[in-house]
């Protein structure tokens, strides 16, 4: 049945009074058809446009207003998908939204606490409304054969996520924020993490495999933790305005003969080489320094406590210096990843919880540190090699310092 027809009605005319609720025109626009002799044809045309009208009296009576420039205040028919742990909304969980989504579709999660283990398969937008409001707690119960959870693990690519705290990712491999498509074969790309709060999680941010991914505007509190960008190739990301702690997070890739030191949260390097890292002092996060496949880099003076995966760690690297450092309550001081090749001297390693220190990594050299008491012979430093990192093995500190470096 054809009711309207484009001389009757401006589709688009009406769409745009009806997103904006202008009541006044509506009426003056009505007045002017009522009195069209051709328009007066159609009586359900004058039906139609009383109920729009009186709709829109009944929406500008409840007192609902529409700020085009509010995350908070745009209806729900600008997204594909409204979540509200209160209602009523499409969802009250983010997970249920996420499974019934198409790609490209937005999500948009209203401000609440959302008790939750997200898995992202598809291509989509999640948004919260605000996000010192909009909470996901990946919290779990540890168990004996699950220690650590995950809050948020996204499988593929092209997936923006925004607005939202993101917290309590137990266990000392606990993941807030997880990039790891296909299991670590496939490159991650395209995806965007941006203006969010992560804490109290082991890892604060982990992207497998990046390219191409912009991590922008977060704040890390109480990670023990920061991000980790691990394997390669890794090139063209954004990484920046980030920090840990209410400190900055500099993040280097690709870059050689660069000096860094002053008032920083954590640092990270991949792909780099040439580097010096000197006179840093923080504390409370996953990794003070991440070396990752790089070289020739030196780190001297610097003061690292309190972290969940080391002070300094260092990955597929060689050719490494690292002298008069201090490590404390860390669970590692220096820990070496597939590493050959570097030299740990004059360090103090004070209360490191941890005795292991080293996989699969060969030809490294410890001389001289202070390992948390005098010492008058030589220092054993314990770590695994082989296949799988199943055969325990050692190196030597042949020469301990007897007091503080």
């Amino acid at each position: 049945m054809k009711i309207l027809s484009a001389e009757l009605l401006n589709i688009k005319k009406l769409t745009y009074l009806l997103n904006y609720y202008n009541i006044r025109y509506i009426f003056k626009w009505l007045f002017h058809i009522i009195y069209d002799k051709d328009m007066l044809k159609s009586k359900m045309m004058v039906l139609l446009l009383i109920s729009i009208v009186t709709i829109n009296i009944s929406i500008s009576s409840s007192g609902l207003k529409v700020n085009n420039n509010s995350a908070k205040n745009i209806t729900n028919n600008n997204y594909d998908i409204i979540v509200d742990d209160d209602g009523p909304a499409d969802f009250d969980n983010i997970q249920d939204a996420i499974d019934s989504a198409s790609s490209k579709d937005t999500i948009f999660v209203k401000n609440g606490y959302y008790k939750e283990n997200l898995v992202v398969e598809k291509s989509i937008t999640l948004l919260g409304e605000n996000k010192t409001a909009t909470i996901v707690d990946g919290g779990i119960k540890k168990t004996l054969f699950r220690r650590q959870s995950t809050v948020v693990m996204v499988k593929t690519d092209n997936v923006k996520i925004s607005n939202f705290t993101f917290q309590n990712a137990t266990g000392i491999d606990g993941r807030g924020v997880y990039f790891y498509k296909n299991k670590g074969a496939d490159l991650t790309h395209d995806n965007n993490f941006s203006d969010n709060i992560i804490k109290d999680c082991s890892y604060g941010l982990m992207i497998v495999n990046p390219i191409n991914n912009t991590v922008t505007n977060n704040s890390f509190f109480n990670c023990n933790g920061g991000y980790h960008f691990t394997k390669l190739p890794s090139h063209e990301n954004v990484f920046f305005n980030n920090t840990v702690n209410n400190r900055p997070i500099l993040h280097f890739e690709g870059q050689e003969n660069l000096v860094i030191e002053g008032d920083i949260g954590c640092v990270g390097i991949l792909d780099c080489k040439n580097i010096t890292i000197k006179n840093i002092t923080t504390s409370n996060l996953t990794v003070g320094i991440d070396i990752s496949y790089s070289t020739n880099i030196t780190v001297y003076n610097c003061t690292i406590s309190n972290t969940n995966r080391g002070g300094i760690y260092v990955h597929y690297s060689e050719k490494c210096k690292f002298f008069k450092n201090t490590f404390k309550n860390d669970n590692w001081g220096i820990f070496l990843r597939s590493s050959n090749n570097n030299k740990i001297l004059h360090n103090n390693f004070i209360k490191i919880t941890k005795h292991d220190w080293f996989g699969s990594s060969y030809k490294n050299k410890w001389y001289g540190n202070y390992w948390g008491r005098p010492m008058f012979r030589p220092k054993f430093i314990y770590g695994k090699i082989g296949f799988f990192e199943k055969i325990p093995w050692f190196n030597i500190d042949s020469c301990p310092a007897r007091q503080l470096n």
